[in-house]
Order: structure tokens, then sequence, then C-alpha cells
């Protein structure tokens, strides 16, 4: 696999079963009525979270912005000053037991008001 899919082969493959595609369906022979189906089944896709995996399942990926890049008090980049970084695009790694979403808010909210900040710097020292 080269990376490049964006829907994992398991779901993508119930996604189109659910659209009423059979498996002997090709893209050349799909007509329009039953693409747009697809379409409208992956929009509209719901998924029931009824609780999480057990410890040690939860973990964020490796990647991302260089925490030596990230002034760390801001999340402003060191290399692009006025650029700030949060949540997901961080290169943090590891096992977290759930807590990626209180890295994601802290780091949005740390984020968020200092790129306001800077903006209202920014606009008052053009008047």
């Amino acid at each position: 696999e080269d990376g490049s899919t964006v829907i994992p082969r398991r779901l993508w493959s119930a996604l189109v079963l659910e659209s009423g595609f059979d498996k002997e369906t090709t893209w050349a022979e799909a007509k329009k009525k039953m693409i747009g189906k697809l379409s409208r089944t992956i929009a509209e896709f719901a998924v029931d979270v009824t609780g999480k995996g057990v410890f040690k399942e939860e973990f964020v990926t490796a990647g991302g912005i260089k925490l030596k890049e990230i002034t760390m008090k801001t999340m402003e980049s060191k290399k692009c000053p006025g650029l700030f970084f949060c949540g997901e695009v961080i290169d943090v790694d590891g096992v977290t037991g759930g807590y990626n979403f209180m890295n994601c808010w802290s780091t949005g909210h740390t984020a968020g008001t200092n790129a306001v900040s800077r903006l209202k710097e920014l606009t008052t020292s053009i008047e």
C-alpha cells in the first residue's frame, strides 16, 4: 500500500456495499445514481461511539512541527513569526491514555489566544 488511501480499505468496502454496489461491479459499470448514493453514504455516515479501547490503544502519531521550532508559551512558530500551531500538527508521539484531546484543546486555546493578540498588535500599529 502506498499510503495514499484516505479511507481504510475495510471501511471503504463496507460503504460501497451499503450504497448498493455488488462485489462484482467495476467503476466503469457504475451508474451516476449509484455513485451519487455512494457520495451521500460517505457524507452522511454516522458512527456511534460506545466506548473506548483498552488502555495503550489511545496514542498520537509522530510527525508534524518539531517542538523545538515552537515557542511553547504562545504556540508561535520560531521560524515564521505570526504563524501558530496546535493539536495534531505538532510532533507529539506516545501513548496518551485519551489525553490527546486535552493536548489539542490546550494548545488550541493557547495558539488562538496568542494569534488574536498578535493580530490586535498588528492592526493597532497600522492605524
